[in-house]
């Protein structure tokens, strides 16, 4: 059990260095094609396109970290006040609903990515798989963690963060 939970922790680490890396590009990215519009009446070409890429990027591996860190959106008031046995049913039925949640998009996003992933972008004409192909990813790694969640719970040794 020791080298899964290190094993998520460098995963989660690794995955929380992507996300600042692909964030501090995106700041840097929009402030140069800020003063480069205002200060001197041009553009980087394609550059709008990258930022919305990187952004997908940010938000799809942001929404798996959260998910494994449990620190999305809820409202425990309930659910704090049963009992451990309760507690931990509640518990693997909310990750049984986030995995089959993420599952469906999975599953719904390979027709879509097989339909729509060879079209061009606009501006930088690469084919659109390469922003549409984090979703699936984002969803795995979501439903990955949750696995993990389920498994530390039935073992009795679920860290609370």
């Amino acid at each position: 059990m020791k080298w899964l939970i290190k094993s998520e922790w460098i995963f989660t680490r690794l995955m929380e260095f992507i996300i600042s890396f692909l964030f501090f590009n995106i700041i840097m990215m929009v402030i140069t094609l800020v003063v480069l519009r205002y200060g001197f009446n041009t553009t980087i070409v394609g550059g709008n396109e990258l930022v919305v890429i990187l952004f997908i990027y940010t938000s799809a591996i942001g929404a798996a970290v959260i998910v494994g860190k449990k620190e999305h959106i809820a409202i425990t008031y309930f659910v704090d006040k049963l009992s451990p046995f309760p507690k931990k049913l509640v518990d693997i039925f909310n990750l049984l609903m986030i995995v089959l949640l993420n599952g469906a998009m999975i599953v719904y996003s390979i027709p879509w990515i097989s339909k729509t992933g060879n079209y061009l972008t606009a501006v930088l004409g690469i084919p659109q798989i390469f922003s549409q192909i984090i979703v699936p990813i984002g969803c795995g790694m979501a439903i990955l963690y949750c696995l993990y969640h389920i498994v530390l719970v039935l073992s009795l040794k679920r860290i609370e963060a």
